[in-house]
């Protein structure tokens, strides 16, 4: 009986471990060419014109300001913008942030698809100051470098954050980008303004 329940608990350690490491390494950017973890995503978009995926874009960048700082924009075939996302330790609803992560957002228009492009991820951890809120430190740190073995499970865990933000924002954009928008008309009437006067 002790020998087959060592048996049994082996096999569940095994089949979780193994589970364990199938897990992380789903939640891993793919580096490129130039040795950067990227995200990258393409996506079709049957029917729109590249103006029509132009003015998405700038839809999209104008909605999420707090996120994307446009940089760029060359005419209406590729928009940049320096991103930046809270990594929270904990739920998000009940954590506290515990770094940041600062990139660069890239996407490249064609006629019916586009590509989105997340990469040069720089991570800023966080600390309490006095009054017992947490602020960035002044040491910043590109996600590529490999940590040692006591902050191997906060890069684990920043990746995995990471990793599913980026999901997230690339599922926000393909669903902005399959809406039509009408480009707006310089020539457009405003508003004609009421006069206060009696």
């Amino acid at each position: 009986m002790n020998r087959l329940m060592k048996m049994r608990l082996f096999l569940a350690l095994t089949f979780c471990s193994v589970t364990a490491v199938a897990m992380a390494q789903e939640k891993v950017l793919p580096v490129d060419e130039t040795g950067l973890y990227t995200f990258m995503d393409v996506a079709e978009v049957k029917g729109f014109s590249k103006k029509t995926l132009a003015a998405n874009m700038r839809q999209f960048l104008e909605n999420n300001a707090k996120m994307l700082k446009p940089e760029a924009e060359e005419g209406d075939s590729v928009f940049t913008a320096k991103g930046r996302m809270i990594i929270h330790k904990g739920s998000s609803a009940i954590g506290h942030p515990s770094a940041a992560a600062s990139y660069t957002f890239s996407v490249a228009l064609r006629e019916g698809k586009y590509r989105l492009l997340m990469t040069g991820f720089v991570v800023t951890p966080y600390e309490r100051d006095r009054y017992g809120n947490f602020v960035p430190t002044a040491v910043s740190t590109p996600l590529e470098r490999m940590p040692d073995a006591l902050s191997k499970p906060t890069w684990t865990a920043n990746m995995a954050f990471i990793t599913a933000q980026c999901r997230k924002i690339a599922d926000q954009l393909k669903q902005r980008m399959g809406e039509t928008q009408s480009e707006a008309k310089p020539g457009a009437k405003k508003p004609v303004a009421i006069s206060t006067k009696w």
